[in-house]
């Protein structure tokens, strides 16, 4: 588990999406989105669908974001979130687990569990809370998207079952990865706490499945922006 942490602990995620894929420890191909939805069936692609479309003007969860909000910081007035990490040595919390029923249904893979874990990130200014997060989701939210866990400065909260797909990367994603959202952070210390916190549950996930991880390229999947 350890070396785990240390492989991903050298990249910090500042976009919507970050993906990290990985391949099965039975050699299994590690395929692209265009092998992925070539493999899907309409019941596949009809279940990885959500109900209702996000509104516009909210976070990527669907939640309304005050626009009038000032923006966060430039980064450069930021020292260096891995040497940070390294020194302050954070202890990430443990996992509370509250599962709920959203829409159950299957990976698309032989084993029927996921080949790779999907890193979002909330981008919300008006919010730093995993707990908000996850009940505007409880609470209907999860008809439009829906993930399996959040990850604050201070939890690490999971919702939804790891072996049942989620509504947070679209119809093939959803089909294949487990998920999980970087809350929003309202300082640098707790945006290093959450990024420390999410590489170890990113860890925790390959583990988990027993997936190695690899980064997966842009030529591959849009929207990665990665910052060492």
């Amino acid at each position: 588990m350890k070396r785990f942490s240390t492989v991903l602990m050298g990249a910090v995620v500042f976009s919507t999406l970050f993906l990290v894929s990985a391949q099965k420890t039975n050699a299994a191909e590690v395929l692209t989105p265009n092998q992925m939805k070539s493999q899907m069936t309409d019941q596949d692609i009809k279940e990885a669908t959500p109900h209702k479309e996000k509104a516009a003007g909210t976070d990527d969860l669907g939640m309304t974001i005050d626009q009038t909000q000032p923006a966060i910081s430039e980064r450069s007035a930021y020292p260096d979130v891995n040497n940070y990490i390294y020194q302050n040595n954070f202890k990430h919390p443990d996992i509370t687990s509250e599962l709920h029923q959203f829409a159950m249904f299957g990976y698309n893979t032989n084993d029927g569990k996921p080949t790779g874990v999907v890193v979002h990130y909330t981008d919300n200014p008006n919010n730093y809370s995993a707990r908000n997060e996850a009940n505007y989701v409880i609470n209907g939210g999860w008809q439009s998207a829906f993930v399996h866990t959040f990850i604050d400065a201070s939890s690490i909260l999971n919702i939804h079952d790891t072996d049942y797909g989620a509504w947070g990367s679209g119809a093939v994603g959803n089909k294949y990865f487990a998920q999980f959202e970087m809350v929003t952070a309202k300082n640098f210390n707790d945006f290093a706490k959450t990024t420390s916190y999410s590489a170890w549950y990113t860890a925790y996930l390959l583990n988990k499945y027993k997936l190695t991880p690899s980064i997966s390229t842009r030529t591959q999947w849009g929207g990665i922006n990665l910052v060492a």
